[in-house]
């Protein structure tokens, strides 16, 4: 069987990463970049990993500026920003094959049924990526911790070839789970994401100084108890036990500035629809109450408007 042909929209800390692995196991990986294009032309694009480093080379780099360009694949892996879902539509379109499967290698809840109403398919996947990794430059992406990936479908099909999918990850050297149901699966991820990443732009600081402060560890913990009962209004079912897990992990992971701080430091939009607004509605739909979450999202909406202001 010939191996699948991939295509990876936002080739930044996500898309760079899993994009490089893929191209490194013999895969036919097509990179497009934004404002790093012409850098990565000239230098390729560079991953620094505590698995070990790689690099592809600019010579062996499919780089492009626009996605017209690109070929049609088998597979789309959407590693962009939620922010910038307005342009995902005709991103993806001239890529698409008859059987083209996409990845949405996003955070929050909702962006998997937004692009399949717009584009018409029947199913649409999603990724959930347990990374610590950052963009630290042009072309330059530095892993620090984890890397697993859990995948899901959303819609009646599509399984069987998410699974060829997963295993073409596992044989690039990256953990993969296959869940059943991609929104029990964003539901776990949003279990940390809600609290982490909003509480590290509120107060500017990484994981391990607010792990270090009980007060800030009881309060992360209070949030996710408000999204664990959500999820449960919205039939997907998380175990209590696995918020004392999360802690326990996020204690003894290295010291992480999240993509919610990173994109406050750097003056970019933070993406407040999908892992909060999206979170709150569907609160407020089910009539479950989030005054932690909710308190915390406002406060998000303040630091957004500053930064959009001044950025």
């Amino acid at each position: 069987m010939d191996k699948k042909t991939y295509a990876v929209i936002g080739s930044g800390a996500i898309g760079g990463y899993y994009g490089a692995r893929l191209h490194h196991s013999g895969h036919n990986v097509h990179f497009l970049f934004n404002t790093d294009y012409h850098f990565v032309c000239e230098n390729g694009l560079k991953v620094d990993s505590h698995y070990g480093d790689f690099s592809i080379t600019a010579d062996e780099l499919n780089a492009y500026h626009s996605s017209q360009a690109m070929p049609q694949v088998d597979v789309v892996l959407v590693a962009l920003k939620t922010t910038q879902n307005g342009l995902l539509e005709s991103l993806v379109r001239p890529l698409l094959k008859p059987e083209t499967l996409i990845v949405l290698l996003q955070n929050g809840i909702g962006a998997e049924q937004d692009l399949t109403e717009k584009l018409g398919l029947n199913h649409i996947a999603g990724g959930l990526c347990f990374i610590c990794s950052n963009k630290v430059g042009p072309g330059h992406v530095n892993h620090l911790d984890y890397g697993r990936l859990t995948l899901g479908v959303h819609g009646e099909s599509g399984l069987s070839v998410l699974n060829e999918v997963a295993n073409d990850f596992r044989q690039s050297g990256v953990e993969v789970d296959v869940e059943g149901s991609i929104m029990e699966a964003r539901w776990k991820k949003l279990l940390w994401n809600v609290p982490f990443n909003g509480l590290s732009a509120v107060l500017d600081t990484d994981t391990a100084q607010m792990m270090n402060c009980q007060q800030m560890a009881e309060l992360a913990q209070a949030i996710m108890h408000e999204v664990r009962l959500t999820a449960l209004a919205t039939g997907s079912p998380i175990d209590e036990s696995l918020i004392n897990t999360m802690l326990i992990n996020t204690a003894k992971m290295k010291p992480y500035l999240t993509s919610m701080l990173l994109d406050k430091r750097n003056h970019r939009e933070m993406e407040l629809q999908y892992m909060y607004k999206n979170v709150l509605d569907l609160a407020k739909q089910y009539g479950v109450g989030m005054p932690k979450t909710e308190a915390l999202y406002q406060q998000l909406c303040f630091i957004n408007l500053q930064v959009m202001k001044n950025g």
